[in-house]
């Protein structure tokens, strides 16, 4: 790059971050105008309720439930949309999920605190008792077809993403709205098909799949429409807030970026920019590590999977660390009898600001926009297990095969992950996790690639990575 547009370029990613930034902290201040929000707990479950601004009597009301490794932030789209339609919203952090710290330990669990819910909702007085809907998302959405079968006082049910046809029982819901997504897993759609009766609707979402039907403007004005129907509301204004807080959360990390880019230094590294090849030894260390890592992994996985009160977290944990022990193992061996010199403290808090600050680009925007990113009781121990699991595959990969092959390593070594959940090997919700995941690395290689061409060690990022992939998805998966 030529030396007089490196100013130009970095003066134009600082003003643009800056923008950004601002118009994603308006936009989310702005999600909730008009509305009146409060945090209650309800027998053990947390719960944020929202309601129009303004005094108010008889309004109906709706309980939305979130899925599996969601929270009731994740839902808080829906009480955007209905709160401003006039209803009063309760949305639950379920067992084992968000502020919920009671494991979750089976549908019993969700069942009992959906329920508990209700009760309060159907107390409040504000609330008219005889105009009480639900909502729910995947695992939420099962729980709300229970629900909506064993108590025929709910007027309507919407489920969103069903994925399990057995729990619509005999009579079943009343008004029954079915929503998927045409890209949602084979077995998501067909357990909704089969869930349909003959006073039920399906509505299929074009072009979205598990997560993005939550935030399509046809499952938001399909709900909002069908429940409006069954309690006879008749809102003034017929908003439908879909994206706000998504977006919002998008621009904040989209403005992030690209601050850390003005600060970075944008000139490349004072050697050769391409890095050199690997050579023959180093390629066949690195082919070997990659065979046998995963198979490291899986074994890992299993064992945790069985003895870690964490299900899935439990497995990634294993995998995970399995894995880079493996690719450690192979790079030792690799770089046997070199000398390593210890990082000076200089050295170490360069790589912990960087750390800090890389958590604060993925956090920040995840808890705006998508859900909730605060660890509350055991989920901080998951989130220091993961951390850690994850800091010793990033960093073996980076010791065997150096930025930026390494990146080819990690993603060889994590491709078998949503492969083994397909075939059974590992907990199914995994292949639904495995985007995320690899969106988070993608972000981590992004920043660190920035770090690496200004000349940082690759020891210095590894920090960073490990808290950017590990504490969203630590803090996402149900203590169980």
């Amino acid at each position: 790059m030529p030396t007089r547009a490196r100013p130009v370029l970095r003066v134009t990613a600082l003003v643009a971050g800056v923008l950004l930034l601002a118009a994603g902290a308006l936009l989310g201040a702005y999600a909730g105008h008009g509305l009146v929000s409060a945090e209650v707990t309800v027998d053990g479950v947390p719960v944020e309720t929202v309601r129009p601004a303004g005094a108010g009597s008889g309004r109906p009301a709706v309980v939305v439930a979130h899925g599996f490794a969601g929270s009731g932030r994740l839902m808080r789209p829906f009480a955007d949309t209905l709160a401003r339609r006039g209803y009063v919203v309760a949305l639950p952090d379920l067992a084992g999920h968000a502020a919920n710290t009671r494991p979750l330990t089976g549908q019993d669990e969700v069942d009992r605190d959906l329920a508990a819910v209700i009760r309060y909702v159907r107390a409040r007085p504000d609330v008219d008792p005889g105009r009480v809907v639900l909502v729910g998302h995947s695992m939420g959405a099962a729980a709300v077809v229970r629900a909506g079968s064993r108590d025929q006082r709910i007027a309507a049910t919407v489920a969103i993403s069903l994925g399990d046809s057995a729990a619509l029982t005999p009579p079943g819901p009343r008004r029954l709205l079915l929503v998927v997504g045409e890209l949602e897993p084979a077995g998501i759609r067909s357990a909704t098909e089969s869930a349909a009766t003959g006073g039920s609707r399906i509505v299929r979402v074009p072009l979205v799949e598990h997560v993005g039907v939550l935030y399509a403007d046809r499952t938001h004005h399909e709900t909002a429409r069908w429940l409006d129907d069954a309690v006879g509301n008749r809102p003034e204004r017929p908003v439908i807030a879909a994206k706000q807080r998504v977006a919002a959360g998008g621009l904040i990390l989209m403005g992030s970026l690209l601050l850390l880019v003005a600060a970075a230094a944008l000139r490349p590294r004072p050697r050769a920019v391409r890095p050199a090849l690997p050579t023959r030894e180093a390629a066949r260390w690195t082919a070997g590590a990659v065979a046998l890592a995963p198979l490291a992994g899986l074994a890992g996985g299993a064992l945790l999977y069985l003895t870690l009160r964490a299900t899935v977290c439990g497995y990634l944990i294993g995998y995970l660390g399995g894995a880079g022990v493996a690719l450690a193992v192979a790079a030792a061996m690799r770089h046997r009898g070199a000398r390593v010199r210890p990082p000076s403290w200089r050295g170490v808090a360069a790589a912990s600001a960087f750390a800090v600050a890389c958590l604060a680009i993925v956090v920040l925007p995840i808890h705006v926009g998508l859900t909730s990113a605060v660890p509350y009781g055991p989920h901080r121990w998951l989130v220091a297990l993961l951390t850690l699991a994850t800091a010793v595959l990033l960093a073996s990969a980076h010791a065997l095969a150096g930025p930026p092959w390494s990146a080819g390593v990690l993603a060889a070594v994590l491709v078998p992950v949503p492969v083994a959940a397909a075939v059974g090997l590992a907990p199914g919700f995994l292949a639904l996790v495995a985007p995320l995941i690899a969106g988070l690395l993608g972000v981590h290689l992004l920043v660190a690639g920035l770090a690496w061409r200004a000349g940082t060690p690759w020891w210095r990022t590894v920090a960073a990575g490990a808290l950017m992939i590990a504490w969203p998805v630590a803090t996402a998966l149900p203590i169980a």
